[in-house]
C-alpha cells in the first residue's frame, strides 16, 4: 500500500433518526477534518485505479492527476453511504461537491462511480465505454481520490472524484 503524508481526513458519522424513516441519508452524516501529520494509506485497488485512470490521461494527451486527501475521505464516505442503500447513485453530489469545494479550494468536482468490477482495468474499460464517464475522466483536473469499498457480500462499489 502507498502511503502519502498530507492531511488526514476522518469521516465521523453520525446516525440521526426520525420516526418516519429508519434510513440513514447522506446529509445525516457528520464529517470531521482533522489536521495531522499521520500517512493516509490506500489501498492496492486504490492506487491501481488512480494509475490506470492517469495513464489513459496521459496517453490521449492529458496530465496526470494527483492523490488528494481530502477528496479521498468524501469518497470512502460516499461509498459508504451507497453500501447503506444497496444502490449506486449519486445522491447529494451537490452537498459533496461544495463541502469539497470548501475544503480543498476546488473551483470545480464531477465523480465517477462503478460497482460489481474486480480491478481497475476493468472499471477503466467501462468507464471509456460511456461517454459520460469518459467526459469526466478526460476534463481539466489536477486532483483526484478513489474510494473502492467491499459490501458484506464482497461486492466493491468505487467512488472517484476528480476537482480542479
Amino acid at each position: 500500500m502507498l502511503r502519502f503524508n498530507v492531511l488526514l481526513l476522518t469521516a465521523l458519522a453520525t446516525l440521526m433518526t426520525s420516526c418516519s424513516t429508519s434510513s440513514t441519508t447522506e446529509e445525516e452524516e457528520l464529517y470531521k477534518v482533522v489536521a495531522t501529520t499521520e500517512e493516509v494509506e490506500i489501498s492496492k485497488i486504490e492506487q491501481d485505479v488512480i494509475d490506470v485512470v492517469n495513464e489513459y490521461r496521459v496517453s490521449v494527451g492529458l496530465n496526470a492527476v494527483e492523490f488528494n486527501s481530502v477528496a479521498y475521505g468524501y469518497a470512502i464516505a460516499h461509498n459508504e453511504y451507497m453500501i447503506s442503500e444497496g444502490t449506486i447513485s449519486h445522491d447529494n453530489f451537490d452537498k459533496r461537491a461544495s463541502d469539497l469545494s470548501i475544503e480543498a479550494n476546488a473551483d470545480f468536482v464531477s465523480e465517477n462511480l462503478g460497482k460489481d468490477f474486480t480491478n481497475a482495468e476493468d472499471i477503466l474499460e467501462a468507464w471509456k465505454n460511456s461517454p459520460t464517464h469518459k467526459k469526466v475522466m478526460e476534463g481539466d483536473f489536477q486532483y483526484t481520490a478513489v474510494s473502492v469499498t467491499a459490501d458484506k457480500s464482497g461486492i466493491l462499489y468505487f467512488t472517484q472524484l476528480f476537482f480542479q
